[in-house]
């Protein structure tokens, strides 16, 4: 395959709320960033993959796929069930735990 090489990459724009630019990887995809200022990325990928910048496919976000601070869709946690994070889930149980507790308490 080659050796790893890691490719900086210099992106800017305007707004979060609408896809700046987007990075596309040869042979994987691409991903879209909506960005307001500049920032620079490092992307590592095998020596030889180009990596390109270019105008959004897609402009606006999809607020109904899209969770910010969460890399799975929203459609796709939905589907898996997996929606409600370990934190979410720690504290129900600590909840139903304090109720239990408190039940035994007030029959003794």
């Amino acid at each position: 395959m080659g050796t790893w090489e890691e490719k900086e990459i210099q992106v800017s724009g305007n707004s979060w709320d609408v896809k700046s630019i987007d990075i596309s990887v040869a042979g994987l995809g691409w991903l879209s960033l909506g960005l307001k200022g500049a920032a620079t990325l490092a992307l590592w990928t095998y020596q030889g993959i180009d990596v390109t910048l270019r105008e959004p496919l897609v402009i606006d976000r999809a607020p109904y796929l899209e969770r910010p601070g969460f890399w799975l869709p929203k459609a796709i946690t939905e589907v898996l069930g997996t929606h409600s994070s370990k934190l979410v889930d720690a504290r129900r149980r600590k909840k139903q735990q304090d109720s239990t507790d408190f039940l035994s308490d007030s029959v003794a």
